[in-house]
């Protein structure tokens, strides 16, 4: 749990355009554990739980961080 937690404040502390390029290579990450999957080459398959875990995370920090900017411009 706290390596999860340690994690989640790196992705707190980086800007929009690195959280989506982070989340450009998770999804070609993501296609690629997927190709291994239907030809029978991953052993692992937790790989594409976990990552699809983490993909989530990173979108929901991006939304968070649009809506704050959304906010603070508004102020």
């Amino acid at each position: 749990m706290a390596k999860q937690q340690a994690i989640l404040q790196d992705y707190r502390k980086l800007d929009i355009p690195a959280l989506n390029i982070k989340m450009i290579a998770g999804t070609h990450r993501l296609q690629e554990l997927q190709a291994e999957l239907a030809i029978r080459k991953l052993t692992n398959h937790s790989a594409i739980r976990k990552l699809k875990q983490d993909l989530a995370r990173l979108a929901t920090i991006r939304q968070e961080k649009l809506i704050l900017d959304g906010i603070q411009k508004d102020e």
